[in-house]
């Protein structure tokens, strides 16, 4: 498979405090048709399928049951990839990233170098584990707080403009006031 010559910079979001808001503005900025993905992982689990299938059920696409290995990732991470470039999605965020083991975190840095998806990482903790801090050094990144996963908050409606009636005149015909 090959890969996005410019991948965009992976956002690691901190939220230090494991804020419930937070989370809740991730989970509802899932949007498949408007090409924005969240997945929340599997609890539990630290297999590299795992992820790839909580990726391919994000999609609502179909997890390979029997076509290779079950303990083999790498069908299950080409899949995901070949599904996130057949579709419209250009947006990936992946919550509870803290708890990525490193062979997790290489197989989400190459799904993010394969695709070219917008890659955000939260991390429900004050930092990222100390041994993925080499592994995302490697890539072009920044880090955000967790107020970044909030929306935008809305426009104020504009007030509708009254003129002032001190000395207006208004003249019909054409007239002049001077």
């Amino acid at each position: 498979m090959l890969d996005c010559p410019n991948p965009p910079p992976v956002t690691v979001i901190i939220d230090p405090h494991d804020d419930v808001v937070h989370t809740r503005a991730a989970l509802a900025s899932h949007a498949p048709h408007e090409g924005r993905l969240t997945v929340h992982p599997t609890p539990g689990v630290d297999s590299a399928v795992a992820l790839a299938h909580d990726i391919l059920a994000a999609l609502n696409k179909p997890v390979p049951l029997n076509s290779h290995r079950p303990l083999d990732p790498v069908p299950a991470w080409t899949t995901a990839a070949a599904w996130i470039l057949a579709t419209p999605i250009t947006h990936l965020t992946l919550l509870r990233a803290h708890l990525l083991t490193p062979h997790r975190f290489k197989d989400l840095l190459a799904l993010h170098r394969r695709t070219g998806i917008r890659l955000v990482l939260v991390c429900h903790r004050r930092a990222m584990r100390p041994f993925l801090e080499p592994e995302l050094q490697q890539v072009e990144h920044h880090i955000a707080e967790a107020s970044a996963l909030l929306p935008e908050a809305e426009p104020a409606a504009p007030q509708p403009q009254t003129p002032p009636t001190d000395d207006l005149r208004i003249f019909v015909g054409g007239g002049s006031a001077w």
